[in-house]
């Protein structure tokens, strides 16, 4: 109440909000007086701040700084009726040197204006108060006075160019390298769209294309057509001029900066002659007049012209010395483009085409060498959101791989919203609609419309099923088909590196797999251990293996075979966005080198929450590659690890248990990713190990029932005191567990050379091979 009742009232004070900012500013320690008065008329209160420049000692006595800013420097803050909603309006003093960097590009009717920050000082005002807002006057008029506005530290700030309607829409990377040694000026085509409205004049949209135009007769004649009453559009033409070598030999550098003052031809030509390049800008520009003396029009066309700026340093944002300034002249044929002309010239601002480098620098990361190719395989909803997030971030695929068509149900989830009924009465094939939907984010991008599985499936087609310059391929599909295809022995000899993504559980579960270099771990190893560390976790094998997780597909269609989860768009997005995120990260630094990866995302029941693991998979011991008749072995390193520890706790006999795993007929390859330890009733001697049963049915029926059969006993394990391979009561008991299963049985052999292995089918007999290669 006591501050409340010191604040002046009556209709010639400021209102209590305005009055209580002025009381604030005066606090400030930068602050040294303030001098206010209120308007009842107009409702504004003017108030002069007089802020401490900091100048060092040998300026502060006389007063001023070297580049005019004086030791206590005054600053208007207008405030309005409307404060604190809206925040004041803050000006310098009439006579303030224009030349800084950092003014707001309002024109010589106006005072010089600060620019405070990149971002609204009206929400400056509301996070941090008029505190905030007096310390970031303070802070500029110091680093005004020492003249640091402008440094190589945060870039060369470029010439405001705010609140202007018209707009050029470039290739910046283009632009900026079209400079060479010597100075020059090209003219360009482009094309253009006006757009008019009641509250404005009319504005440009004006994009420029790479092919140059050489302003013959011909080329001058602009085609023009009215869309609507408010819209026309056409050809345009571009001047582009930059600057060459100095006296000294160097390139020319402007390291002036300049406000804009660029109002008219005559203005155009003088700002073109500090940057460098004013002779070349003034012959282009007399042959286009010359070109234009026979020529008249009811309807102006526009001219953009783009002077390339050479700065001391890269510019702010850029990783470049080259600021674009771009104007637009309005002509209609026999103007004056002279350096004596006073038709009127417009400031455009420069805007960055749609390009995988802007997307990055919007996504937080630099822009530079166009990032690596790699190809996506299923246009589906999990495939067409990471395509989506992987493009808006600049990373997007090259190539997209799909067979199937869009249905309409597929609009719920999928990335695309359908443009039209007709689209849907197209069915229209995914990978089209999703490349032509991405092809503004990417150069370009390839869609390939076949059955993959059938492609890889035949070693004519799959040599060439993937680009060879990709660096990896997503396999978004959810297919355990494609899975299996993609691990074929003579697939693996040639494709990429692979990144699995899919949802499981009704979608609860996010499952990715980074495959290991020369695919080792290869899919199939980490599909073994994802289902090993689901179904060892209660609440996971339940959502994954559980009997609701088949009972929640919905067919859809009537008398159609097409399943699908039920699932919203909001969960299909949250469950496939942290995957898009590893994958760009996975993109921008490279695959692991030291061997694959697994992450597995669990979504809260409520869908408020998700927690992950991320586990490194080492590579897998390769006992023997699948070929012509004999299965391929492959042994996870905790089983490798689990085979040597019981060996070593039984020195001087043999041991042995249950190895438990998958099998792949589509590749024929045993993976071992578990074991079980012998029964109790186990014998173990020197000669021999015999395998107990006690208490085995019910551990094996439990593993079975808790990973929903995607795990199962392969076979046996033991070891050979002596480097050896299967002995005759080997094969004698592979043989008589072999008639126990529909699928080849491992018995798996340990030995001091290395694995030493038995693969018995029941309706093959007996395969017996030597190792390929020792185990580590």
């Amino acid at each position: 109440m006591a501050d409340t009742a010191a604040l002046p009232q009556g209709p010639d004070a400021p209102p209590r909000a305005v009055a209580r900012a002025l009381r604030l500013i005066a606090l400030h320690p930068s602050v040294r007086a303030v001098e206010s008065a209120h308007s009842a008329e107009t409702g504004l209160t003017t108030a002069t701040v007089l802020i401490d420049a900091n100048l060092p000692a040998r300026w502060r006595v006389r007063g001023w700084a070297d580049n005019g800013v004086r030791a206590e420097e005054p600053v208007t803050f207008v405030f309005s009726a409307t404060y604190p909603l809206q925040e004041p309006y803050v000006h310098l003093r009439e006579d303030f040197d224009r030349s800084h960097p950092h003014l707001q590009p309002r024109g010589p009717a106006h005072p010089p204006e600060p620019c405070l920050l990149l971002g609204s000082v009206r929400e400056l005002l509301r996070s941090r108060g008029i505190v905030g807002l007096v310390e970031q006057v303070a802070d500029w008029i110091e680093r005004a006075a020492l003249v640091r506005l402008n440094d190589a530290s945060r870039g060369w700030e470029v010439t405001r160019r705010d609140e202007i309607d018209d707009l050029a829409i470039l290739d910046t990377a283009w632009v900026r390298a079209l400079p060479g040694r010597d100075a020059g000026c090209d003219g360009y085509i482009a094309v253009y769209a006006a757009v008019s409205a009641a509250d404005r004049p009319e504005s440009y949209r004006l994009i420029v294309s790479t092919h140059r135009h050489g302003l013959t007769d011909g080329d001058c004649r602009w085609r023009s057509e009215a869309n609507s009453e408010t819209e026309r559009c056409g050809d345009a033409l571009a001047l582009i001029a930059w600057s060459g070598r100095a006296p000294s030999g160097g390139p020319f550098v402007a390291s002036d900066y300049l406000p804009e003052s660029v109002v008219d031809v005559a203005s155009l030509h003088a700002r073109a002659n500090v940057l460098g390049c004013g002779e070349q800008l003034r012959a282009k520009l007399g042959l286009l007049q010359s070109r234009l003396r026979d020529k008249s029009s009811d309807v102006p066309h526009p001219v953009l012209v783009i002077l390339l700026a050479r700065r001391p340093f890269d510019v702010a944002g850029a990783n470049s010395p080259i600021e674009i300034c771009p104007y637009l002249i309005e002509v209609r044929g026999k103007d004056d483009l002279g350096p004596a002309s006073g038709k009127p010239v417009r400031l455009v601002a420069p805007l960055e085409q749609v390009s995988a480098d802007l997307m990055r620098l919007a996504s937080g990361e630099e822009a530079g060498a166009g990032p690596a190719r790699w190809t996506l395989l299923g246009c589906g909803s999990v495939g067409s959101k990471i395509a989506t997030h992987m493009a808006r971030s600049g990373r997007g695929p090259s190539v997209l791989i799909d067979r199937d068509g869009m249905r309409p149900h597929n609009y719920a989830r999928h990335a695309l919203f359908p443009t039209s009924r007709a689209e849907q009465l197209q069915s229209a094939d995914k990978a089209p609609l999703l490349g032509k939907s991405l092809v503004e984010f990417n150069e370009a991008i390839g869609t390939v419309t076949t059955d993959i599985v059938a492609r890889l499936a035949d070693p004519a087609t799959a040599a060439d099923a993937f680009r060879s310059d990709a660096a990896f391929v997503v396999n978004a599909t959810g297919s355990l088909a494609v899975r299996e295809a993609l691990c074929l022995q003579h697939v693996m000899a040639t494709r990429p590196r692979v990144v699995e993504t899919c949802l499981l559980g009704a979608g609860r579960i996010a499952y990715m797999a980074v495959e290991g270099p020369a695919a080792n771990p290869s899919l199939g190893d980490i599909a073994a251990e994802a289902y090993r560390a689901l179904s060892a976790d209660i609440a996971t094998s339940t959502i994954v293996f559980g009997p609701d997780a088949a009972a929640r597909q919905i067919a859809i269609g009537q008398g159609c075979s097409s399943l699908t989860f039920p699932m919203t768009d909001a969960h299909l997005s949250a469950m496939t966005a942290p995957m898009a995120t590893v994958l760009g990260k996975l993109h921008a630094g490279g695959l692991p080198t030291a061997g694959g990866e697994l992450l597995i995302g669990l979504g809260a029941e409520d869908g408020l929450g998700q927690s992950w693991t991320h586990a490194a998979i080492e590579p897998w011991t390769v006992v023997r590659e699948a070929s012509a008749g004999e299965p391929g072995i492959r042994v996870s390193p905790r089983v490798d690890a689990e085979i040597a520890r019981e060996v070593a706790a039984h020195p001087g006999s043999e041991t042995g248990g249950i190895i438990l795993g998958r099998y792949s007929d589509v590749t024929d390859s045993f993976h071992v990713v578990d074991t079980l330890p012998a029964p109790p009733d186990s014998r173990f001697s020197p000669e021999e190990f015999v395998l107990g049963v006690e208490g085995l049915p019910e551990r094996l029926q439990d593993l079975v029932e808790r990973s929903g059969g995607s795990l199962y006993p392969l076979g046996t394990w033991h070891n050979h005191l002596v480097t050896s391979g299967p002995s005759h009561k080997d094969m004698a008991t592979a043989l008589r567990l072999a008639v126990e299963q529909a699928f080849p049985l491992l018995m798996l052999i340990h030995t001091p050379g290395g694995y030493r292995f038995l693969g018995v089918e029941a309706t093959a007999g007996p395969s017996v091979s030597a190792p390929s290669r020792e185990a580590a």
